[in-house]
């Protein structure tokens, strides 16, 4: 059972890596592990006809699951191989830290849920017309003082 589920999981991962450069990326270990076994046990062959084609899967399906079933420590390694090939899940949470910011709209959403918040910054325009009406009145004073001298 854990042979065949090896050897299922290798071939799907080794045939999208044939088709999807991104995916070979990720496969190199696994496809490295498995050439070589398949060099060590005159296997090669089999192994080149299903990376010319990947739907030719059934040889290298059967002799994974059977080098699986006789060496445990195969197992074990293909196992790992097929674990570091797999894409590693991202988490969908979005983290914003906003500093110093006097006005907009922002939006975040997540990665598989799409969910907007916005997030309304005000304050910006108060804290201008603020200042801009002191310096108003501070132009007055200033210059009602110089009028009386």
């Amino acid at each position: 059972m854990r042979a065949e589920r090896l050897a299922s999981e290798a071939v799907e991962v080794l045939a999208a890596a044939v088709v999807d450069p991104a995916a070979a990326a990720g496969a190199a270990d696994l496809h490295d592990l498995v050439r070589r076994w398949f060099l060590l046990h005159d296997r090669l062959a089999a192994f080149e006809v299903f990376a010319a084609d990947p739907r030719r899967d059934e040889g290298v399906r059967a002799l994974l699951r059977q080098g699986a079933e006789r060496d445990e420590a195969f197992a074990r390694s293909l196992d790992a191989a097929i674990e570091r090939a797999r894409p590693q899940p991202q988490s969908n949470s979005v983290r914003m830290d906003v500093r110093d910011v006097s006005g907009g709209t922002f939006q975040a959403s997540g990665r598989d849920t799409y969910r907007n918040s916005n997030i309304e910054i005000g304050g910006g325009i108060s804290l201008l017309a603020v200042a801009v009406i002191g310096l108003l009145l501070l132009a007055v004073v200033v210059l009602g003082f110089a009028a009386q001298h």
